[in-house]
Formats: C-alpha cells, structure tokens, sequence
C-alpha cells in the first residue's frame, strides 16, 4: 500500500494523493497500516483514524520527531524493523532509518503542524 505521511494544519479531510498541496508532503513509501502503527508504537502512541485511508499521528510523536537524535533515530528504526509487522518481508533497518531521517528533516519546516498519513 501507497503511504504519503504529510503536515497539515488540524481538521484536515483528504481522501486522495491529488489533494495535497505539494509542499506539505513528509515522505512515504510502501508500508501497511500495520507498519505505520508499529512505527508509532516505538515512538510509544498510536495514531488517531480520521477516516479508511487518513491517520492523524498525535502531537508527541510530531514533538519528539523535531527533537530526537539521529543516532537514536536509527536505533528507533532497528527496533520497528524488529517488529511483527516486517516478519517475512526481509527489510533493511537502515532502509528504514533512511526513511525516518527524511521525515524528520522535512518535517522540520513545518513544525507548527501535526503530522497526517494517507494510505491509497
């Protein structure tokens, strides 16, 4: 499944890829919502469902995701690798790792708003 992670204002309600704006679009990739849950879990949050396709993530893991370390970032990332989720998918933690330096680094630019998934 196709997940674009985005930053938005709250009280966002997307549906499509087509609908954001392109400056407010974080990163992605192939991911389950399984995966993206397993991410929040080391981040120790879950997100919230704002409808099938669009999650809000919840304002702490935007808070620590501006903060953290990148070498704890990449730590972080062998852990979600190690998760239930990527049984049998032959993932590379550093794959994962690179993902998660570049939400966070585009993240940065818009740290006033929450962070959103997109699943399609």
């Amino acid at each position: 499944m196709d997940v674009t992670l985005f930053a938005e204002k709250e009280g966002c309600d997307l549906n499509s890829f087509e609908e954001l704006q392109e400056h407010s679009i974080l990163g992605g990739g192939r991911f389950t919502k399984n995966q993206i849950s397993d991410l929040l879990s080391c981040f120790k949050c879950s997100p919230s469902t704002l409808n099938d396709n669009l999650w809000i993530f919840p304002t702490n893991f935007s808070e620590e995701l501006a903060t953290i370390d990148d070498e704890k970032l990449k730590e972080m990332a062998v852990h979600w690798s190690d998760e239930h989720s990527w049984e049998n998918t032959n993932v590379n933690s550093m794959d994962l790792a690179g993902h998660l330096l570049e939400l966070k680094y585009a993240y940065l630019s818009h740290s006033n708003k929450r962070v959103f998934a997109l699943f399609e």
